[in-house]
């Protein structure tokens, strides 16, 4: 009998991150409060967005939160964002004393939909918090046309878009402040992790000061997590490209079961939502 065949095990190694790891233990920079991987990996990081400023830290859900706190949201505001969130994302709001306004998704795309947000804005409304799930964007263009005409600030959870591109930028790159993770299922994993991008130096230190207490982090990326990661980073813009090849192949009009509905970005494809409109029998049969 065959065996069984299973879902393959994520987050991989690669004979770069294993070579990476060796390297480590050989010179013993593993454990350093802070050696040159990860300043490395910061710079590599920013190179990669385009952006000047980059910060590190110990979760996604963190960088969202210090995203928060640096675009001066305060207890009573309120902060706008999809109706089909990440958890955390919506108690993270919380966590800063703000109140979260939800707002209706893109059809077919479950991202939030920008002509949700203008109905949606009150005199108390500081932030609009925009995610990319599920290999869909939000169309951050129209999203910061908004924000700029009303002076709202805006947070960009790329958590589940690394490698994305939205509308001719990186994704984490349109909002005023991106955020990334690089938790133990991401695209660019350290088990646990995440990242600030800033096109702006205010905002950005802000965010600097927030994350240290006098001269150390109080919540930082690792020197070893930024060892890992910066193999991953160098291979992202490949495994992009595999990945959507690989959806594209499934979205294709030979599988007609889908309804192919592809974002408006060279998607990342964390995760992959379809609609599907056909019933079990065809679904199966067409895969």
């Amino acid at each position: 009998m065959a065996a069984e065949r299973q879902a393959p095990h994520w987050p991989r190694t690669n004979p770069e991150i294993a070579e990476a790891i060796q390297a480590s233990l050989r010179d013993e920079s593993w454990g350093l409060y802070r050696g040159e991987h990860l300043p490395a990996f910061e710079a590599e990081l920013a190179a990669f967005h385009r952006v000047p400023h980059v910060l590190t830290c110990s979760s996604g859900t963190l960088a969202v939160e210090v995203a928060l706190r640096a675009l001066r949201v305060n207890p009573g505001d309120e902060v706008i964002l999809a109706a089909y969130e990440y958890e955390s994302n919506f108690l993270t709001i919380h966590a800063v004393g703000a109140k979260p306004v939800l707002v209706d998704v893109l059809p077919h795309n479950w991202n939030l939909d920008p002509a949700r947000i203008e109905a949606a804005i009150t005199e108390k409304t500081r932030a609009i918090l925009c995610s990319h799930l599920h290999g869909g964007i939000v169309p951050m263009r129209d999203v910061m046309a908004i924000a700029a005409a009303r002076g709202i600030g805006v947070v960009e959870d790329a958590a589940q878009a690394a490698g994305a591109t939205v509308q001719g930028r990186p994704a984490g790159t349109w909002g005023d402040i991106g955020t990334l993770s690089f938790g133990g299922s991401k695209l660019l994993s350290a088990g646990r992790g995440g990242a600030l991008l800033f096109r702006d130096s205010a905002f950005h230190q802000r965010a600097r000061l927030h994350l240290h207490r006098g001269v150390q982090p109080w919540a930082p990326l690792s020197e070893l997590q930024a060892i890992v990661l910066r193999p991953q980073l160098a291979r992202l813009p490949a495994m992009t490209a595999l990945r959507s090849e690989r959806v594209n192949r499934i979205a294709s009009p030979a599988l007609r079961p889908f309804e192919n509905r592809l974002p408006e970005c060279e998607a990342a494809y964390y995760k992959v939502g379809f609609e599907c409109v056909a019933d079990r029998a065809a679904f199966v049969a067409a895969m």
